[in-house]
């Protein structure tokens, strides 16, 4: 019985020995791929047909022109504290080159924005979620009052609450 019982404990030997190592070299890929991503190229789409571009090969969205702005020094309608807000921003249109209806609407744009900075609090707008609102606000305010020019987004080059 012993020569019987050597052959299979070399066999199960073997058998833990090969798992153990495919275990190793999962876990090991696993790694790789959770810690270092960018170490594994893209994978081939088999559903893009030759020719098509998919939206990482597509060229980039084309910049606007941007048109700067003033600043804007507005009291925000905080009543327990006087908060005051100076913003500098700049409008970037969908045309690549610049339109004379900006300069001509500019008076109305700037009455449009005074309007709904000096609207604000300042819990209205001090993170992040407030500003992009805030940027969001401008454009859908701001677009009605153009024909020829349409903002499709607010850059906030300085942004200081007091």
């Amino acid at each position: 019985m012993d020569a019987s019982a050597s052959p299979k404990k070399r066999g199960r030997k073997k058998l833990f020995l090969i798992v153990g190592a495919l275990v190793f070299a999962l876990g090991a890929m696993g790694s790789v791929i959770l810690f270092v991503p960018g170490i594994i190229p893209d994978k081939p789409n088999p559903l893009k047909s030759k020719g098509q571009k998919t939206p990482q090969e597509s060229p980039s969205v084309k910049q606007g022109h941007i048109y700067e702005m003033d600043h804007f020094v507005v009291n925000l309608a905080d009543t327990e504290t006087p908060r005051y807000l100076k913003v500098k921003m700049n409008l970037e249109g969908e045309d690549l080159k610049p339109n004379g209806e900006y300069d001509q609407r500019l008076p109305q744009l700037r009455d449009a924005i005074l309007t709904i900075l000096s609207a604000k609090t300042y819990k209205d707008i001090n993170h992040s979620e407030g500003k992009k609102r805030l940027k969001e606000e401008i454009v859908s305010k701001v677009n009605p009052l153009l024909t020829h020019v349409k903002v499709k987004a607010v850059y906030f080059t300085e942004f200081v609450i007091q």
